[in-house]
C-alpha cells in the first residue's frame, strides 16, 4: 500500500532549494525536532498500512462469515443489537422448555442414503436447568403423510421428502417428530458423520464410560465389513472411535447389537461432548472455535438463529454448568414405559419394525409418557421395579393404596406383594442397594408422608427381588380426591 505524503507541508520545514529537493536531506543535518517530526511520520505511515490491512482481514473475515453464518442459519438482526431486553431463546407453549431437535445423517461414500440413524429430542427445563435426552429409534413406524397414508421407518421420512422437493426434509421431520412426541420443537441441528468426528478431534477427544464389552463382525467399512470391539470401561475416544461405538449395530453380545442399544450409546456421546464442552476451556479458546467452525461448515445445518439466541444459548450452557444440570435419558423402545407404549410389529415384507401398541399413528399414551418424563425425569429413568407389601394397614387397604399410586405414577413397575406382618405401624420406603434409585425412594417418601428410608431390622433378605420397597403399617392414611 502507498501512502502519499505532501512534501510542501510546512511542518517538515523543508527549505525552498530544488537540489536539496532532489537528493534528500540528510537526517544528521536536521535538528533535533525536524528528527522528531520525521520519526513520527514513520510511525503514523506504519500504524495506517497495519490498521488498513487489519481493516481489510476483517472485511474478508466478515465476508467469510457471512456466507458461511447465511448458509449455516445464523440471521443478523440490527435491532438485537441495539436493544437491551433479555435475551432468551424460543420456547415451548408452556414457557417451561426449549426443545431441539438433534439429526444425525448418514451421508457414507457410494451408499445414496439420506437416512436420519440418529434422531434425538433434547429438552431444557427451565425450573430444574436438567436436560432430558429422547431418541426415537429408526425402525420406528410413523405415518408418511401422501394421497395415500401409509408407514415407513421413521429415518427414511427426511430422505422420502428431500428427494421429492429439495430443503423440505427436515421440515417433514420435524412436523413427524412433533406428532410423535407431542412436543412442540423450537431449534433444530442436523449434522454429518464428517463434523461428528472432527468436532470430537478438534477438542481433543471424549470421554465415555463403556457399559458393556462388545464385538461387531459386520461394521459397515466401504463395500464390505470390519470387526471393531470395545472392552467395558472407561476410555477417551477420538472422533472415529466415537462414530463406530455410536453407529455399531450387529453385536451378538450383552444385548448391544439392537438399534435401542446403539440410540443409548449415541445420547452417552452426546452428553460426553457436552461435558468435555463444559469442562475446558473450548468455548472461549479461539483456536478450538475456528477447529469447530472448520469441522461444521458445510457438514452441518440448523433452524434460523440470531444473536439473541446465541447469546442465551451460550447463558443457558454457563447456567446449566453453575447450577450442575443434570441429563437424563430415553429411548422410545418396547421396554420404555413398563413396556406399555411400544411394541414389535409385523411386516408383509418381514422387516423389523416397531410401533405405538394403541396402533399406528395413535400417540396419546406417548405424549403422557413424554410429559411425565419431562417433567419428573429422574423418576423415570431409574424405573426401578417397586413391590408394595401390607405390613399392618390389612390387605384390601394396601391393594387399594397401590392401584392410586400406578394411577398417580403411570408407567412405572409398581406392584402389590401381599401381606407380610400384621403388627407393624410404621410406613417405610427404602432401597435395597445403597446409592441407588435414591429419587424413587425420595418421591415416594414424600407421597406416603414418611421419614423412615432404612430397612427395619425385621427385614433380613431381599425379600422378592426389587429395586425399592414400600411397607405400609397402621399408620397409613390415604387422601381422597
Amino acid at each position: 500500500m502507498t501512502i502519499d505524503i505532501d512534501l510542501k507541508d510546512s511542518s517538515l520545514n523543508i527549505p525552498n532549494n530544488p537540489k536539496k529537493k532532489a537528493k534528500g536531506i540528510k537526517e544528521e543535518n536536521l535538528s533535533p525536532k525536524e528528527k522528531g517530526t520525521k520519526k513520527s511520520k514513520k510511525k503514523k505511515t506504519v500504524i495506517l498500512t497495519i490498521v488498513t490491512l487489519l481493516l481489510l482481514g476483517l472485511g474478508f473475515l466478515i465476508y467469510k462469515g457471512y456466507i458461511f453464518s447465511h448458509d449455516f442459519g445464523f440471521r443478523l438482526k440490527p435491532e438485537e443489537l441495539l436493544g437491551r431486553e433479555e435475551k432468551t431463546l424460543k420456547k415451548d407453549p408452556t414457557g417451561k422448555f426449549t426443545n431441539v431437535l438433534l439429526v444425525g445423517l448418514d451421508t457414507r461414500e457410494n451408499s445414496g442414503l439420506l437416512n436420519t440413524d440418529t434422531i434425538i429430542m433434547a429438552s431444557y427445563n427451565y425450573e430444574t436447568n436438567n436436560i432430558t435426552l429422547l431418541s426415537i429409534p429408526r425402525d420406528f413406524h410413523v405415518e408418511v403423510e401422501g394421497e395415500v397414508p401409509w408407514y415407513n421407518r421413521i429415518n427414511s421420512i427426511y430422505s422420502t421428502a428431500e428427494q421429492k422437493e429439495e430443503g423440505t426434509g427436515i421440515t417433514a421431520l420435524q412436523d413427524t417428530v412433533e406428532r410423535v412426541t407431542g412436543q412442540e420443537i423450537q431449534y433444530y441441528a442436523i449434522v454429518d458423520f464428517k463434523a461428528f468426528v472432527e468436532i470430537i478431534d478438534t477438542i481433543g477427544g471424549i470421554d465415555i464410560n463403556v457399559e458393556n464389552s462388545f464385538t461387531d463382525y459386520l461394521y459397515p467399512l466401504g463395500d464390505g465389513y470390519q470387526t471393531i470391539s470395545f472392552e467395558a470401561g472407561p476410555q477417551t475416544m477420538d472422533g472415529e472411535t466415537a462414530l463406530i461405538y455410536s453407529r455399531s449395530r450387529r453385536s451378538l453380545q450383552n444385548n448391544e447389537g439392537s438399534d435401542f442399544a446403539r440410540a443409548k450409546r449415541q445420547q452417552k456421546v452426546i452428553i460426553a461432548l457436552k461435558d468435555k464442552l463444559l469442562s475446558s476451556e473450548s468455548l472461549t479458546n479461539p483456536k478450538t472455535i475456528f477447529g469447530i467452525l472448520s469441522s461444521i461448515d458445510g457438514n452441518i445445518r440448523v433452524s434460523e438463529f440470531s444473536t439473541n439466541d446465541i447469546e442465551a444459548g451460550l447463558e443457558l450452557l454457563k447456567k446449566f454448568d453453575e447450577n450442575s444440570g443434570k441429563t437424563y435419558s430415553f429411548v422410545l423402545d418396547p421396554s420404555v414405559g413398563n413396556y406399555s407404549l411400544v411394541e414389535n410389529k409385523s411386516m408383509e415384507s418381514g422387516a423389523y419394525a416397531i410401533g405405538p401398541k394403541a396402533g399406528y399413528g395413535n400417540y396419546t399414551d406417548i405424549h403422557e409418557f413424554i410429559h411425565l418424563i419431562m417433567d419428573t425425569p429422574a423418576l423415570y429413568e431409574e424405573n426401578a421395579r417397586v413391590l408394595v407389601y401390607d405390613t399392618g394397614a390389612g390387605y384390601k387397604t394396601v391393594l387399594e393404596l397401590t392401584e392410586k399410586i400406578n394411577q398417580d405414577y403411570p408407567y412405572l413397575n409398581i406392584s402389590f406383594a401381599g401381606t407380610l406382618r400384621d403388627d407393624k405401624e410404621e410406613v417405610i420406603v427404602y432401597s435395597h442397594e445403597d446409592g441407588k434409585n435414591n429419587s424413587t425412594v425420595q418421591e415416594f417418601s414424600k407421597y406416603l408422608k414418611t421419614d423412615l428410608k432404612t430397612a427395619p431390622d425385621y427385614i433380613t433378605t431381599n425379600l422378592n427381588g426389587e429395586d425399592v420397597t414400600i411397607l405400609v403399617g397402621s399408620n397409613i392414611t390415604i387422601e381422597e380426591e
